[in-house]
């Protein structure tokens, strides 16, 4: 008790802290690790408050901080030396755009090396020697812009804080990093690739708008492990690199300096500051702080009117965002959030913009190809209500694991004279392989807001599979072709058509027409009109979707690159179930001729799709 009231009447109240901490570990656990640890303190260090209020600190500098940031900056470095018991050694700042990450990551990266200049040799606490380096490493997915966005604003505090002039004054003969010869510190703008870092004595850093930095899809790095050519996540390696430097080199029972900040804002749904902050929601990671805030609970206050409107947000319950309207009632079991009014404009304008960039909320796409995400799970409702069921044990398989797909024990088409197409995108080693087969179901009438009626096509997919290959197997073409083949002549299914897009197509396709069956070469992705045609028929609740998880997400997450009339798929997705789909479908619609019975022009299209494939590969024309 008279440790702890003595170290509660010490001016410097940080100091204080420290020191019954020291105390009290000596006595409950008779570590002196912490005692260690102040013998070589060549000056007391100040709290964080004092640091960013103190006149030889940032107080001399013309920065102005918002409250909510200034508490954020508190807590995450109040308890800086409570190794393992309230310090952090890694930040996770994240969501919405212009709520002071950079300035976060600032401070903190600069209050570390404040606390490292306190030491009297930096290196010998850590078992490294003197003429060993310490780094603050700074990193991001666009280096140049952030020298101007974090370095040189980090340079600039420096050089206007009197304490570090007078103890710690970087070298000005060198302009590319901060270098401090006095403690052998440096302060390194390393680019964005994890070798930049390789060799250093990393002891905490910053990687600024991480989700930003590519990911690679057949990447020859991904070899290293995989040993084929595959995903390359650049943000992963960097972070991952930059934990292992600072974990191998500093591991000490004392008070622990320095963490590594990964920043930035919200780009998708599932980035990698998604993953992070999952981790630490299943106890994964550990020592982590994790700063997520909307713009409106960031900004001062007297910014904003007071008044607000709510907002509905999609969830498992309601799969739309949008203004609702001030008599409307708000569905069951709907999000809703009350937003100042001031941004109404914007969530009116683009909801799933605004949701991003205000309230850091991540959608699966940038610029979402499916607006109703609703239409979506109102086709697999209309599933679920018929029955609708996998014919496959497994609609996703991974060959090293479970082989290649199997049909369910007793399945068997139950109505043969329903026509069925099927698509394959084809791939060997990188990608997954999509196969889907569509059920033609007949045509319908589908009513226009003016008063048109239209008669169009019908259809069930039956089947939306993946197939993944391993680092040791490799999808066989031959044996796609002959689980195709096993759905027609084993299970009954009458599959009219067969197309593929993709690697490897010329010899299945040659080899199916040798067998009698149509088949021909379909791309989704030369034309928008394959993907409008298949959101057409979703939006009519003309396709009945299976609950394919896979599929779903691929066909939520699809963007529509305007600039190049083009639909893709985020980088951490992929779209090989839906294009699938896709081709199935587009398949479907190419046979017109079959629904209405008409066989001289079933033939005729045949044949005019048998001579464009044919000059594709510079064949003799049919």
């Amino acid at each position: 008790m008279e440790v702890r009231t003595l170290a509660d009447e010490l001016p410097n109240k940080g100091f204080g802290e420290l020191y019954y901490t020291s105390v009290d570990r000596k006595l409950r656990f008779g570590d002196d690790s912490y005692f260690k640890f102040m013998a070589q303190l060549e000056r007391t260090p100040v709290d964080i408050e004092e640091f960013l209020d103190g006149e030889d600190y940032l107080g001399a500098t013309d920065l102005e901080i918002w409250p909510e940031v200034r508490q954020t900056i508190i807590d995450i470095n109040r308890y800086w030396w409570k190794n393992g018991h309230g310090a952090y050694d890694q930040v996770v700042l994240m969501g919405a755009t212009s709520t002071a990450k950079s300035t976060i990551a600032t401070i903190t990266t600069l209050y570390s090396l404040y606390l490292l200049s306190c030491l009297k040799n930096p290196q010998n606490i850590y078992g490294l020697p003197k003429t060993t380096s310490i780094v603050f490493a700074i990193m991001a997915a666009k280096p140049n812009v952030m020298k101007k966005v974090v370095y040189m604003p980090m340079r600039k505090m420096v050089e206007a804080m009197p304490y570090f002039q007078k103890h710690l004054r970087p070298d000005k003969m060198i302009e590319a990093e901060m270098y401090f010869p006095e403690k052998n510190i440096r302060v390194v703008p390393a680019g964005g690739d994890e070798d930049a870092i390789l060799g250093e004595a990393v002891i905490g850093g910053i990687i600024d708008e991480i989700n930003f930095m590519n990911v690679v899809l057949r990447s020859k790095k991904a070899e290293v492990t995989s040993g084929r050519a595959g995903v390359y996540d650049r943000a992963q390696q960097v972070h991952t690199t930059m934990v292992r430097r600072k974990s191998g080199r500093f591991i000490t029972r004392g008070p622990s300096i320095g963490a590594v900040i990964a920043s930035s804002s919200t780009r998708y749904k599932g980035d990698y500051t998604d993953k992070l902050r999952d981790q630490v929601t299943k106890g994964q990671l550990k020592a982590t702080f994790i700063y997520n805030r909307r713009q409106y609970e960031v900004w001062p206050q007297d910014r904003y009117s007071g008044r607000t409107f709510r907002l509905l947000i999609a969830n498992d319950m309601q799969h739309d965002t949008r203004v609702l309207l001030d008599d409307e009632k708000a569905p069951e079991g709907a999000w809703i959030e009350n937003v100042p009014v001031e941004y109404i404009e914007q969530f009116m304008t683009n909801p799933y913009d605004a949701l991003r960039d205000v309230m850091g909320i991540s959608n699966n796409s940038l610029s979402p190809f499916i607006k109703s995400r609703y239409k979506v799970y109102e086709c697999v409702e209309v599933g679920k209500e018929v029955g609708l069921e996998s014919i496959l044990v497994r609609d996703h398989v991974i060959l090293g694991q479970h082989g290649m797909p199997q049909v369910k024990e007793g399945n068997y088409c139950m109505n043969p004279s329903r026509p069925r197409y099927v698509h394959i995108d084809l791939s060997r080693n990188a990608d997954r392989c999509g196969i889907a087969m569509v059920r033609f179901d007949g045509m319908v009438s589908v009513s226009r807001t003016n008063g048109d009626i239209e008669l169009l096509p019908k259809c069930t997919v039956e089947m939306a599979l993946t197939i993944e290959p391993d680092t040791n197997n490799e999808i066989d073409v031959a044996e796609v072709r002959a689980f195709v083949k096993h759905l027609r002549y084993k299970y009954g299914y009458p599959i009219k058509a067969v197309s593929y897009d993709g690697v490897d197509s010329r010899e299945s396709i040659q080899t199916w027409r040798k067998s009698g069956m149509r088949a021909s070469m379909i791309s989704v992705d030369r034309s928008t009109a394959p993907y409008k045609q298949m959101r057409d028929a979703m939006y009519d609740r003309r396709m009945i979707l299976p609950d394919n998880d896979i599929l779903v997400q691929e066909i939520l997450s699809l963007e529509h690159d305007e600039t190049k009339d083009k639909i893709d798929h985020p980088v951490h997705f992929t779209k090989d179930c839906a294009d699938a789909v896709c081709g199935a479908y587009h398949s479907m619609l190419e046979r017109k001729s079959t629904w209405a019975g008409g066989a001289a022009a079933d033939e005729a299209h045949a044949m005019a799709g048998r001579a464009v494939f044919d000059d594709r590969f510079d064949e003799p024309r049919a």
